[in-house]
């Protein structure tokens, strides 16, 4: 997992390499390179951020620098402020300014950099936020890989479990991190729950393989506001205007009615940011995997209902197989979703999660379907006796999903889900499980989740047999 890395400045002046293992009120806990010093809490004052990779590195002389060097054998380097007095080729004489100005040093260009102007951290420099972790899921979220795309998907710098508290620390620096994790944390949980359930059932899957091959070893085997959408953004008797108003340190909004166009006036950066989020409504698509349609959807419009109330779009059209409004890819279904700029940006992180999950889930089936064929060709012209029968007893094949067979018949014509509370809803609009609530169920229960692992039952040998 990536680290987190920071600058500690030592006792003598010099910093460090450092990485961030979590954050306390007035210090960080920091691990060194190396371990060539214990763990320990250092305080803000003393770390620093490096500077940008890409920083230009142009070193002129009479330029103050630092220079990567170390005070004795036993420590690593770290990065010493110093002084260029002389230029020759690629030599640089540079003199220490913690030193006496009689010592100085020839170095290459390589171990030279201009100085750091990072300043030293504050409290506000970093994010951190926490998700419980039931008892079953401790052990599978120690695992680094297990949260690989939830960190993507949250933009965090890094995720680690602590057992004292059993919780997912999860620490950023971007303030996002925390609202996007308030999205996907059970979500999350959730997909690690079933991905648990189908490495187990896989698992054992390949033990009763494996098993099979010795009883039968001598065989072979194988922002401007479109015109439809301005009522939403103006808001019931301009109910957005006015709450855009009404943030701290916006003084003006001004609205061009013929081109659409919001002009909005503050004192500060972050008021005109928020005042925008309140009248930005656009439309956006999504490219759906038509075989993965049905799970999108879910059960009687259970997950598409969760992410509509989780994301706060207004309404979402799937579009049906005659409708060119949108572009469609091959083999993509688009899901048109309508709201504001923010909200499309949540359904779009949350659609993706849940693609990529089903992706997982696929390549699980497929890799159980594998083990099963190879089953059967081991077993092939291998009689069992009546203890066999009796163990492995009876059973059916592969059965398919109810939302399978519905991502796999033509979308004939679009469907359009609204979301309630914002904006007028037309003849065309159902109120259905599209709809955007305060209160969404949960889009897996424990029976929804047994029904999508029945498929993965194991296959009992042909009744003739």
């Amino acid at each position: 997992m990536e680290e987190l890395v920071v600058e500690v400045r030592g006792s003598n002046g010099a910093y460090y390499k450092g990485f961030i293992k979590d954050i306390h009120d007035d210090s960080l806990t920091i691990a060194f390179e190396n371990n060539w010093q214990p763990e320990r809490q250092v305080p803000f004052s003393d770390v620093r951020m490096p500077p940008p990779a890409d920083a230009k590195k142009e070193i002129g002389e009479g330029e103050e620098v630092e220079i990567l060097s170390r005070a004795n054998e036993q420590e690593p380097c770290g990065w010493w402020l110093a002084k260029v007095r002389m230029m020759k080729g690629d030599f640089y004489v540079i003199e220490y300014a913690a030193c006496d100005a009689t010592y100085n040093e020839i170095v290459t260009f390589e171990r030279l950099r201009p100085v750091n102007t990072n300043k030293a951290i504050s409290k506000n420099s970093f994010h951190k936020c926490s998700v419980p972790v039931p008892q079953d899921l401790q052990e599978a979220c120690q695992s680094e890989n297990a949260h690989k795309d939830f960190k993507k998907a949250v933009g965090a710098c890094r995720i680690s479990y602590c057992p004292e508290t059993s919780q997912l620390v999860i620490v950023s620096t971007n303030e996002t991190t925390v609202k996007r994790v308030s999205l996907l944390s059970d979500m999350h949980l959730r997909s690690l729950r079933t991905k648990l359930l189908l490495m187990s059932r896989n698992q054992e899957a390949t033990k009763h393989l494996e098993s099979s091959r010795q009883l039968v070893s001598s065989f072979q085997e194988e922002f401007m506001v479109k015109p439809d959408l301005m009522g939403l953004a103006i808001g019931s008797h301009g109910s957005n205007i006015q709450q855009a108003r009404k943030v701290p340190g916006v003084t003006a909004i001004e609205l061009d009615e013929e081109t659409g166009t919001f002009r909005i006036y503050g004192e500060t950066t972050e008021a005109v940011k928020k005042a925008r989020n309140y009248l930005e409504f656009l439309e956006d698509s999504v490219q759906v995997p038509r075989n993965h349609v049905g799970k999108v959807i879910g059960k009687n419009g259970k997950v598409i209902q969760e992410i509509v109330d989780k994301s706060g779009v207004v309404r979402v059209r799937i579009e049906g197989d005659n409708d060119n409004k949108q572009p469609r890819q091959e083999g993509m279904v688009p899901f048109t979703f309508v709201g504001t700029k923010e909200s499309i940006g949540n359904v779009q992180v949350l659609l993706e999660y849940h693609i990529s999950y089903l992706n997982e889930v696929e390549q699980l089936r497929l890799e159980r379907m594998q083990i099963d064929e190879q089953l059967r060709q081991v077993t092939q012209g291998h009689r069992p006796t009546d203890r066999d029968r009796g163990e492995r007893g009876g059973g059916g094949g592969y059965n398919t999903d109810g939302s399978s067979n519905a991502s796999s018949t033509s979308l004939h014509a679009s469907r359009s889900y609204n979301g309630r509370g914002r904006g007028r809803r037309g003849h065309n609009y159902s109120t259905g499980y599209g709809t955007n609530s305060e209160q969404s169920n949960a889009s897996e229960t424990d029976s929804e989740r047994r029904d999508e692992l029945s498929d993965w039952s194991l296959a009992a040998e042909d009744q003739d047999r």
